[in-house]
């Protein structure tokens, strides 16, 4: 794969990437470590001359292909202190979304989310919100850790997430996390909110091939009004909240980037739900049942929606802002 110089990628330079990213995913078996297959592919060139592109079209093809990998950690390990973010295999415990919150508490018991089983990193990163509200990023080995870890069942069995709780290390280094864990979380939401999209394109897809075929009083499904008004204000809702990620890689780095971030994940959020509704009801009964495939991307949709924020969390969060007379004129420029 050869990178167009200069300061971004051409259409059709996207569209290779978009083709490569795909097959990989396809040949991927379960499980299997994303950094050797990303490595053939030339990937650290790729994502250092248009960053905002390639990460774009990863996360995408990530949720295209229902996959499951520590790709989140990566990108918000990334935006940490080099002392965090270096040279060991690290996992990031993420607030539990039942939380409802974006940091994790001393003053309470540990509970949060791994995105895989500990038992294959060195070290974990725990974000904990001190005393007067500073975020510091504890770094533990993970063998010294007496978490545990609980998968996530009866929704999405296939995801692998953990539910990891127990009494926060005693011994752990604390790393303050200053504006860093700001701009982590704004990029786990730029890459969740791409996730999402990925997702949603695949159902859309699924469903549309269902009413192409399913025939109703001797006509396709898909001709009738009702159904295409359903389908086309899926897809609005979609293309809508891929204009407004598209602003939030153009914004990233600047003061408004982690309201930006937090924008594209809400709108996201919304369109998947706009989306899912629509496709449980155009597929009929059969998409209520595991025959049809489409309850995985609901379900996984969902997941990713709760991850950092769901889209209604941050809803409130946005409203909040606003009665507290906040400086969000970044994030109202995108909705």
């Amino acid at each position: 794969m050869n990178a167009r110089t200069g300061a971004g990628f051409d259409a059709a330079t996207r569209a290779e990437i978009t083709e490569s990213l795909r097959q990989m995913f396809d040949r991927r078996s379960a499980g299997q470590d994303l950094a050797p297959l990303l490595a053939n592919l030339g990937w650290a060139e790729v994502l250092a001359e248009d960053p905002a592109a390639a990460l774009t079209a990863l996360f995408t093809e990530h949720g295209r292909a229902l996959a499951n990998s520590r790709a989140l950690d990566d990108v918000v390990l990334a935006e940490l202190p080099a002392s965090v973010a270096v040279g060991r295999r690290r996992a990031v415990i993420y607030p539990h979304p039942l939380d409802g919150q974006f940091s994790m508490s001393r003053n309470q018991p540990l509970r949060g989310l791994a995105l895989g089983p500990l038992d294959g990193t060195q070290d974990a990163v725990i974000p904990t919100t001190l005393d007067g509200g500073a975020v510091a990023l504890l770094l533990v080995r993970t063998d010294e850790l007496t978490l545990s870890e609980d998968p996530i069942r009866g929704f999405d069995n296939a995801l692998g997430w953990r539910t990891v709780t127990g009494p926060y290390p005693a011994r752990a280094d604390a790393v303050p996390a200053g504006t860093t864990w700001d701009r982590a979380v704004a990029a786990g939401r730029r890459a969740l909110a791409a996730e999402i999209l990925g997702v949603c394109e695949a159902a859309l897809e699924l469903v549309l091939a269902h009413a192409t075929a399913r025939v109703q009083f001797s006509r396709p499904i898909g001709s009738f009004q009702a159904v295409r008004h359903r389908l086309a204000e899926g897809y609005v809702a979609m293309a809508g909240a891929r204009s407004v990620l598209d602003n939030a890689y153009a914004v990233m780095g600047s003061d408004g980037a982690p309201w930006a971030a937090l924008v594209a994940k809400m709108r996201a959020g919304q369109a998947q739900a706009v989306l899912m509704r629509h496709a449980v009801q155009v597929s009929g009964a059969i998409g209520l049942t595991g025959e049809s495939d489409i309850h995985r991307y609901v379900e996984r949709a969902a997941a990713l929606d709760a991850l950092l924020g769901g889209h209604q969390a941050l809803t409130e969060v946005i409203g909040s802002a606003v009665l507290d007379s906040q400086e969000i004129d970044a994030a109202f420029e995108l909705l």
